[in-house]
């Protein structure tokens, strides 16, 4: 969900002030065409500028150790546990974070069946790339020419889909060397467990690791690559955790419990998806883990989001929200 910036109480109370003042002595206040203080636009450019500045010596701190020290390469016991995915990558513009993510499948999707849906793009650079990444991959392309949401585009792929674990990636969400293993060996614990998620750098359930999610939009893909490194040599042997529900930024789901349950509602075409599938595993009782030792970055609102915007996003959330609630009402 999208986060809100820190409310400038100060700043404001300032800006009151000096405007208070110059209203007293009679000069009177410029206004800009929505009518606001000319005074406060100078004053929030400062404020603006003082954060972005901040947020960047942060990440750059907490990005000392993340120095490659040897090529990364996709290890044969994460390659193994590649070949019983399936990854289905719901696209909807944003091309440069779907380069992103490409590359990094390329890279790192080892054994993994990848599965690209143009879900109505309509800018002519990604259509271009997913045809060509596709074309020199192998890797199947369904084409929606018109956008029909990220459910019915994931379910598109599913529909295609051959190996035992169904993967749902964000288009703007880069895999690691360390993105498979733990997951399989989370599924493979229990035939109870039917949804796994990885850590990450932006989602609203604890998967979210707060180091990556200050350093999302900062570190390079080697950085993020050695960090799912050191990720990974901290938490590979710990016990799986039990949640309610886990992101749908990399959303694992066994195939048969996914067919079991008819995918996702119909009634929700991108928004809440993943919560209402959640609240039904539940309820049929099986299990959701987050196996803390496999990382995939998640960048956050490339996609659908842009497009969308935040007004938009905020409503289909709310609605959402609203019909899940009088779904699970007895």
């Amino acid at each position: 969900m999208p986060t809100f910036g820190v409310h400038d109480g100060g700043a404001s109370a300032v800006h009151r002030s000096t405007l208070c003042e110059r209203k007293r002595s009679g000069a009177g206040c410029a206004t800009n065409r929505e009518g606001q203080c000319c005074v406060r636009e100078p004053l929030e450019q400062v404020f603006e500028g003082a954060k972005a500045l901040y947020r960047r010596v942060r990440a750059r701190l907490l990005s000392l150790d993340l120095a490659p020290s040897a090529p990364f390469v996709l290890g044969n016991e994460e390659r193994e546990a590649s070949a019983r995915m399936s990854v289905i990558v719901a696209v909807h513009d944003a091309p440069e974070d779907t380069l992103r993510c490409l590359r990094s499948l390329e890279r790192f999707g080892g054994r993994a069946e990848i599965i690209i849906v143009d879900d109505g793009s309509r800018l002519a650079v990604t259509k271009r790339l997913l045809e060509g990444v596709c074309l020199s991959r192998g890797w199947p392309l369904i084409t929606n020419g018109k956008a029909m949401g990220h459910s019915r585009a994931s379910e598109s792929g599913v529909s295609i889909s051959t190996r035992p674990y169904v993967c749902l990636l964000n288009s703007d969400a880069i895999v690691t060397s360390r993105s498979w293993l733990g997951i399989a060996r989370a599924f493979a614990e229990s035939p109870e467990v039917a949804v796994v998620g990885p850590s990450t750098s932006y989602t609203p359930t604890p998967q979210c690791l707060w180091r990556a999610q200050h350093c999302r939009h900062y570190w390079s893909d080697e950085q993020i690559w050695c960090f799912a490194e050191k990720n990974a040599a901290r938490h590979q042997f710990e016990p799986f955790m039990d949640l309610p529900m886990v992101g749908g930024f990399a959303f694992f789901v066994r195939r048969a419990v996914w067919d079991q349950l008819g995918g996702f509602d119909t009634n929700l075409p991108d928004y809440g998806n993943e919560t209402e599938f959640c609240q039904r595993v539940t309820r049929a009782g099986q299990r959701i883990v987050w196996a803390k030792g496999s990382y995939i970055h998640h960048l956050g609102s490339a996609s659908y989001g842009r497009t969308l915007g935040f007004r938009e996003i905020q409503r289909r959330c709310l609605e959402a929200r609203d019909y899940i609630q009088e779904k699970g009402a007895p």
